[in-house]
């Protein structure tokens, strides 16, 4: 899956092939919900304002985004699952999310906006398979990660056997969710030929690493 057709050329960021809806025509009860997205992004990403054509199918995805990747009750470290964003985005071919992932792993960390202090290099080592992971539980996140992203149906049994070792059975479902939720986020948005803003060409390379 390829969403090459989406990355503008020389800066220039392309429309969408379907309107954006304006700001000013957002249903109230959804701002609460979209502003963390503009605190933590820094912007309002042009996927949310394609979403806003279905208010109500936003609002599910949005709070499952919440649920999957910062809920409170998260078994797994946050900062483990920006990463997994990335892998799986850069797997599954997204284009679109692969820049918004790895632009947000390495934006710095107390900034304004949601930040991992990640530098370029080590977010290319991270997509290419190349970064040391940091422990045996991120090592087998990760290949969990990709491996499900390319095949769910032909994962190596020796994964499981990692993951029933070294995570518990709440850990395990997470991280599957996490997996799914993104496989399903780069399907819309490679579905939609979302444009890639144009402040975020530069890390539409990643995809290619």
């Amino acid at each position: 899956m390829s969403s090459e057709h989406v990355v503008p050329a020389g800066g220039v960021e392309k429309e969408p092939f379907i309107p954006y809806v304006a700001e000013k025509d957002y249903p109230e009860h959804l701002k609460p919900i979209l502003a963390p997205y503009a605190t933590r992004m820094g912007f309002i990403p042009n996927a949310l304002k394609l979403y806003m054509h279905r208010p109500e199918i936003a609002e599910t995805l949005w709070k499952l985004n919440s649920n999957i990747m910062r809920d409170p009750s998260s078994t797994l470290d946050q900062g483990l699952k920006r990463r997994l964003s990335a892998i799986c985005s850069k797997t599954n071919g997204c284009t679109y999310c692969t820049a918004h992932c790895c632009d947000m792993l390495k934006k710095p960390v107390g900034a304004s906006s949601e930040g991992w202090g990640m530098s370029r290099d080590e977010v290319t080592d991270l997509v290419r398979g190349d970064l040391a992971p940091r422990n045996e539980v991120e090592r087998v996140c990760f290949d969990f990660a990709r491996a499900a992203s390319a095949d769910p149906a032909t994962i190596p049994d020796e994964i499981f056997d990692r993951l029933k070792t070294l995570l518990t059975p709440p850990q395990i479902v997470e991280l599957a969710c996490v997996v799914g939720f993104w496989k399903m986020n780069n399907t819309i948005h490679d579905a939609l030929r979302i444009p890639i803003e144009a402040h975020l060409e530069h890390d539409t390379d990643f995809v290619h690493a």
